[in-house]
C-alpha cells in the first residue's frame, strides 16, 4: 500500500513538536530538509508584509533549509521554476486568499507541477489557504474568501485529498465565517475536518492524524 499522498496541513500555529512530525513525514532530520515556502496568497492581503515573517521563522529555527518561491518574478520562466520546485523535500503553500492563490498556481502551471510531485511521494504542506487549497474542490468556502482578489475565479481545488481543511474554528478574526463555511460544506456532503488555530492535520496514504 502507497505511503502517499503526504499532507501536512494546518490552520495557523505550528509548535516544535508538530515540525517534528513533518521531518518524519519527510523522512529526514530537519537539517538535511530542503523546504521551498510559496507565500503568495499573502499577495492580495493588506498589511501581509508585517505577519509573513512570523510563519517562516518555526522552519528557520527548526534548522530546515529555506528557500523562496515568489510566482509572480517565475509566469515566463517554467522551466527553471519546475526544477526548483523538483529540488524540493517540502512543497509549502501559505495563507491569505485561497481563490488568489489557486489561481496564480494555476497561471504559473505549479498546481501541476505539485500535484505530479505529491502523487509520487513528495510532502506537501500549507496553512490556512494553503491547506484549504488541497481539496478537490474550492465551492463552498465562499463565506471566508473574497472573490475579486483573483483575476479568474477557479473552483478546483488541487485534489490531493478528498478533504477538505476548515481553518480557525477558534480564532476570533475568522471564528464566524468559518462555521458558516463548515456547515455549508458538512450541508453539502464534503468530508471536512475543522481544525483550531494549533492543530495540524497530517495525511499519510490512508491515514490521517490530527495533532
Amino acid at each position: 500500500m502507497a505511503d502517499y499522498p503526504k499532507l501536512f496541513l494546518y490552520s495557523m500555529n505550528i509548535s516544535a513538536g508538530q515540525l517534528a512530525d513533518l521531518s518524519k513525514l519527510t523522512g529526514k532530520d530537519a537539517r538535511d530538509i530542503s523546504i521551498v515556502l510559496i507565500e503568495n496568497a499573502a499577495d492580495v492581503e493588506e498589511g501581509s508584509e508585517n505577519w509573513l515573517h512570523a510563519f517562516r521563522e518555526p522552519f528557520i529555527k527548526a534548522g530546515y533549509r529555506v528557500t523562496m518561491a515568489d510566482l509572480r518574478t517565475w509566469v515566463n520562466d517554467y522551466e527553471d521554476l519546475k526544477a526548483k520546485l523538483e529540488a524540493a523535500d517540502i512543497i509549502w503553500a501559505g495563507g491569505g486568499n485561497t481563490y488568489y492563490l489557486r489561481w496564480i498556481l494555476k497561471t504559473t502551471g505549479v498546481d501541476e507541477i505539485i500535484r505530479q510531485h505529491v502523487n509520487s511521494g513528495k510532502v506537501y504542506a500549507g496553512w490556512s489557504a494553503g491547506a484549504m487549497i488541497a481539496a478537490q474542490s474550492l465551492i463552498g468556502i465562499e463565506a471566508m474568501e473574497t472573490r475579486m482578489a483573483a483575476p479568474e475565479l477557479i473552483r478546483e481545488g488541487l485534489a490531493l485529498t478528498d478533504l477538505m481543511v476548515v481553518p480557525h474554528l477558534d480564532n476570533p478574526d475568522f471564528e464566524e465565517t468559518a462555521k458558516i463555511t463548515l456547515e455549508t460544506l458538512n450541508d453539502a456532503g464534503t468530508r471536512t475536518v475543522p481544525l483550531l488555530d494549533h492543530q495540524v492535520l497530517i495525511i499519510r496514504g490512508d491515514e490521517e492524524k490530527v495533532i
